[in-house]
């Protein structure tokens, strides 16, 4: 006996319906699966401020070698931990390399000095209104 239309539009609308749900949840993970990328990849704002508050930028000043760069130091790291940072980034050597430490150069009134290796960065004024703060890796 030939099939009713009503049954065979019963199996397709259910097969409709089928598929209906499948997109769904399909698109549901998809979205899903996007928000956590976009949570991930977006660095949050209390993790900027951490990073803006508990880093500190250097200009490191090597005259020796002619060089300059930019670093980024933890300001509770000590000025013995700078300096081995700032070493291991040399794309050549120093002579005498355990000769050369950190130096703040004169500024607002005040001498340039050599600093102290186990003091920690944060210790010292880091003057700002000269733009990004230097300091010279000297004998």
């Amino acid at each position: 006996m030939p099939q009713s239309s009503t049954s065979s539009e019963d199996e397709m609308a259910q097969s409709f319906s089928d598929y209906s749900d499948d997109c769904a949840s399909e698109s549901s993970r998809e979205e899903t699966i996007y928000e956590t990328i976009r949570a991930t990849a977006e660095p949050s704002q209390n993790r900027m401020d951490d990073i803006h508050t508990n880093s500190l930028v250097i200009r490191v000043l090597i005259p020796d070698l002619q060089q300059t760069k930019c670093m980024r130091f933890n300001p509770d790291a000590t000025v013995w931990v700078a300096k081995q940072r700032i070493l291991c980034t040399l794309n050549q050597s120093l002579k005498d390399v355990l000769n050369y430490g950190l130096f703040q150069p004169a500024s607002n009134g005040r001498e340039g000095k050599f600093l102290d290796e186990e003091r920690i960065l944060r210790e010292y004024p880091q003057p700002i209104s000269k733009g990004v703060p230097a300091l010279e890796v000297n004998c």
